[in-house]
């Protein structure tokens, strides 16, 4: 095989490899009917249910906070879902955000389209802002609403109190 042969095999090889890698990182796309079937599923848990985007400093601040609430309560009936509010082109900064911040918690992008319905699948009082997160307790009600950027500590207490709830 001469030297241009293998150069070629060799960039079709990486190309290839590329997409693989690509496509595994991609984030879903989710919707207002969506929201709802992930917070059904998980009925019986306190779901913790957190709006964010990369190009939001506060979102980006608080996140590592997220990720820690999710490693280290998962187990204990709490599961954390972030959904990116980020425009559907930026979902390649997304998959590689949630990457860096070794994010293993159910991640999705909002999906293009009706927004009204998206943001009463969430909460009907959601201003837009963000960092907005809602905890919602195990009967799948809102059980805090919180608004901003917050710290580890404070999630946690929050998560305690749902928890702690009788249904």
């Amino acid at each position: 095989m001469n030297r241009y042969k293998t150069a070629a095999l060799i960039s079709a090889l990486v190309i290839g490899i590329a997409g693989l890698v690509l496509a595994a990182a991609r984030v879903p796309q989710i919707d207002g009917n969506g929201v709802k079937k992930e917070l059904a599923k998980r009925k019986g848990k306190v779901v913790v249910v957190n709006l964010w985007a990369t190009w939001c400093p506060p979102c980006r601040e608080e996140f590592p906070a997220l990720v820690r609430l999710y490693d280290r309560y998962r187990s204990q009936g709490v599961d954390v879902i972030v959904i990116s509010v980020d425009d559907v082109q930026a979902e390649p900064q997304v998959a590689n955000f949630l990457r860096q911040q070794k994010a293993k918690m159910p991640a999705f992008i909002k999906k293009p389209g009706n927004s009204e319905a998206f943001i009463n699948a969430i909460d009907r009082d959601w201003p837009g802002a963000i960092p907005y997160t809602v905890v919602y307790d195990r009967t799948g009600k809102p059980f805090a609403k919180m608004l901003g950027d917050h710290t580890f500590e404070q999630f946690e207490a929050t998560v305690k109190k749902a928890l702690a709830k009788r249904k």
